[in-house]
């Protein structure tokens, strides 16, 4: 069994291919391809969900879709781009790449007014505080002295004036400037997106450094939200929302700053259903990709709870392979022999490692009790129909109550049936989560 969850593999023209869109999410990328090319004007779109469901997989499908209908687009990934200083310049190379290399006077244009544009906030960055011919430095005492003290505060006095003249000179310049930019990149859009708009990706923002995450979606909105390029972001909000405060200050209302910056919100539709849940179809595609069969009685009780509790616990994606990845060292390490017993509580350990790492440490030193287990990891309400007349009503809280209760626990818990083949010697009985346990500590795997 493979120990990492192997990465989808899909091609730059596959789209959405019923082999890769488990979720069947197509529907969902032709409403969004839709909406764009029937929304006239400027457009800033925002799909939002959770880190680990899947948003880099559906763009990474789109992207096959667009180049199917024949839409340009351009992928930045904010991620790997985040060491750069500059989100203006980040945005402008991306879209210098697309234009035509054999366009010579849209390239030249192109790099001329974007140089334009660059100064410009090279000049805004400026201290005010600077210091003049003279050496004096031109601060609030200075301006508030100047023409009050003889012929010294004079010649300051006539610094502060052409300091005041030259500014407003380059304000208009850089309002014009600026306006020359974004003429240049809307008649490029037009050129370039023939009958549908450019869409610009920008993935991972919620990854990236909070302050370039941020002025990538400023720069968006005050210099290349132009007619012809629509800007899809895709990101976690919350996230988003916590690099507003943490970068403006925590009284600052981040939802609604960001609603300064993007026009319509959108989220990755979800099947309904127990059967189609998220968490299943995700587990068995993972397994699949993994190359594991269940083959024993063991293992695929094993794989009908790890279902069960990924649809229970409603797992993320990430959530999942990485359970996936805990079970796979538990699997490979005992060479798959297990009783059915072990084999359950393999299950119920993996997901605990990565949901509740915390309880994880106490139940591999064995110092956790049944009782603070179902209430830190939220299993009193974990019950299925054909446990219903047994203890505990589930299974995996009857073995749970068995290695984690006291001697007389255990004893009286025998006396009501053997449910599940348990034949293990008392002292042996409070080893077996540490021992379990034990195998993933061993083997961490970068977990």
């Amino acid at each position: 069994m493979k120990l990492i969850v192997p990465p989808l593999n899909i091609s730059d023209d596959d789209g959405f291919d019923p082999e890769v869109d488990i979720f069947d999410r197509k529907v969902f990328g032709e409403s969004l391809l839709n909406l764009i090319k029937n929304t006239d004007g400027e457009l800033v779109l925002a799909l939002d969900a959770p880190w680990g469901e899947g948003k880099s997989t559906f763009i990474k499908m789109w992207q096959g879709y667009l180049t199917q209908e024949g839409v340009s687009y351009i992928y930045f990934d904010a991620f790997e781009n985040d060491y750069q200083q500059d989100a203006f310049l980040a945005i402008s190379s991306q879209i210098y790449r697309l234009v035509d290399k054999g366009d010579k006077v849209s390239h030249k244009e192109f790099k001329e007014k974007a140089a334009s544009a660059l100064k410009v906030f090279g000049r805004a960055s400026l201290r005010v505080g600077i210091k003049a011919l003279t050496a004096v430095s031109l601060d609030e005492t200075i301006l508030e002295d100047a023409g009050s003290i003889g012929d010294a505060s004079n010649e300051v006095s006539g610094l502060v004036d052409n300091y005041v003249a030259n500014q407003l000179a380059l304000a208009e310049e850089d309002r014009k400037s600026l306006q020359e930019f974004k003429k240049c990149l809307s008649s490029l859009s037009e050129r370039m997106g023939g009958e549908s708009p450019i869409v610009f990706i920008i993935d991972e923002l919620d990854r990236c450094k909070p302050r370039f995450a941020l002025s990538l979606i400023e720069s968006i909105k005050h210099l290349f939200c132009v007619p012809n390029i629509i800007f899809l972001l895709v990101m976690n909000r919350s996230q988003i929302e916590e690099a507003v405060r943490c970068e403006y200050g925590a009284g600052v209302d981040a939802t609604r700053y960001l609603q300064k910056f993007v026009s319509i919100w959108t989220t990755l539709p979800k099947p309904t259903g127990t059967f189609y849940s998220v968490p299943k179809k995700y587990l068995r595609d993972c397994l699949e990709r993994m190359g594991y069969r269940a083959k024993t009685e063991a293992q695929r009780e094993a794989v009908e709870l790890m279902e069960e509790l990924a649809i229970y616990y409603d797992l993320s994606l990430r959530e999942i392979e990485r359970s996936l990845t805990s079970f796979a060292i538990i699997q490979n390490v005992t060479n798959g022999d297990m009783s059915i017993s072990h084999s359950l509580l393999s299950v119920f350990i993996s997901i605990i490692k990565s949901t509740h790492p915390g309880v994880f440490r106490e139940l591999s030193k064995n110092r956790i009790t049944y009782e603070e287990v179902l209430e830190e990891v939220s299993l009193n309400k974990l019950k299925i129909d054909w446990w219903s007349d047994k203890p505990e009503g589930h299974p995996i809280r009857y073995l749970l109550k068995y290695y984690l209760g006291t001697d007389e626990e255990a004893e009286e818990l025998l006396k009501k049936g053997k449910y599940i083949n348990i034949n293990y010697g008392r002292d042996d009985r409070g080893n077996v989560i540490p021992r379990i346990c034990s195998w993933l500590d061993e083997f961490k795997f970068g977990l």
